[in-house]
């Protein structure tokens, strides 16, 4: 019996591009010394939670304690091994998600995805991180 060669499954190699691109973009501003801040201040938000507590959540996360704008709390599907005792990190099933101006989706993979769930459980604005890095990036 021959057996079959256990390969992963495909990966879209596009969400590595957009995420490096995000990270190259976010880098050369900070190098500069500039923030992620002036999106939220032209924008008159300041009150946000962030969807998505991985390696470009937890990097917003700790750009954005220096700043004037309050994170309220993240959502994240393994909420049960990101929640920390200063932070609440609700999971996508639990209901009652604190009213917030905004939402900062992190993740790359499956973004309109993650955004139509958002839209059925919120009224606040969906914003991606790429958009919030790219307007920061063009107002230089």
């Amino acid at each position: 019996m021959r057996m079959k060669k256990k390969t992963q499954p495909p990966v879209p190699e596009k969400r590595f591009v957009i995420g490096f691109q995000i990270l190259s973009q976010w880098l050369r501003l900070k190098q500069d010394g500039k923030t992620l801040t002036p999106f939220f201040e032209d924008n008159f938000i300041e009150n946000i939670a962030i969807y998505g507590m991985g390696v470009l959540g937890e990097r917003f996360y700790q750009e954005m304690q220096s700043s004037r704008i309050k994170i309220h709390y993240a959502i994240d599907r393994f909420a049960a091994s990101k929640s920390r005792p200063d932070f609440n990190v609700y999971g996508l099933d639990e209901g009652g998600w604190p009213e917030v101006e905004a939402i900062v989706v992190t993740p790359v993979q499956d973004y309109w995805s993650i955004v139509e769930l958002l839209e059925e459980r919120t009224d606040a604005a969906i914003l991606s991180l790429q958009d919030i890095v790219d307007y920061c990036v063009a107002g230089d």
